[in-house]
């Protein structure tokens, strides 16, 4: 099977995704991931000097680099493994080229899961959290209550079109990210076991 795992800030998807990672063997795909280790190795100076200009900045990374990156994913994958969509597509444009190119491949359990939280919960939880960041440990200066609600409700008007679209094309559940690690993770293993059993 195939998973898209997207949800809230600091909704605890990278925990809930490296334990879904472990229990189904699937192949992990991170587009974060991915595009450092582009960066990282020898791959084309092109799209190298790219991805410095972006992600050293915390620029969005071009369209064309993310949708290169997601295709050959798709398509190089050994069709014996799942791919677990870490956090990817957000973007509407780049979601239904996904539904398209796993189409193409002959890739038909595909599961969508969405980790929610309250906004109070997101804001409690990222005020907690540091972020590394020249060569320590900082808290971001826009840290604040106010700052936090604005950077939600980007967030959320940007994916609710992502969330509709996988609503329509996969089974899908909204998962309540309260609770320990464990119990979220059962939650989400319920949820593919009844996904498999229809």
């Amino acid at each position: 099977m195939d998973i898209i795992l997207l949800g809230d800030p600091a909704a605890g998807k990278a925990t809930q995704a490296a334990a879904l990672l472990k229990k189904y063997k699937l192949i992990d795909f991170d587009m974060g991931k991915e595009l450092r280790k582009i960066q990282r190795g020898r791959g084309n100076a092109a799209i190298k000097n790219k991805l410095a200009k972006t992600l050293n900045k915390g620029k969005l990374t071009p369209t064309n680099i993310v949708r290169g990156i997601l295709k050959d994913k798709i398509y190089s994958a050994p069709k014996h493994k799942g791919i677990l969509f870490d956090g990817t597509p957000k973007m509407i444009s780049e979601a239904k080229l996904v539904a398209k190119w796993l189409r193409a491949v002959g890739r038909d359990r595909v599961y969508f899961l969405y980790l929610s939280i309250p906004d109070r919960e997101i804001i409690k939880r990222m005020s907690g959290r540091q972020e590394y960041f020249k060569g320590k440990f900082s808290k971001r200066p826009d840290d604040n209550p106010a700052a936090m609600r604005r950077r939600i409700k980007y967030f959320r008007s940007g994916i609710k079109d992502v969330i509709k679209f996988f609503n329509q094309q996969y089974p899908h559940k909204q998962i309540s990210g309260i609770g320990t690690k464990a119990e979220v993770h059962k939650k989400i293993v319920n949820a593919l076991n009844e996904f498999q059993a229809n």
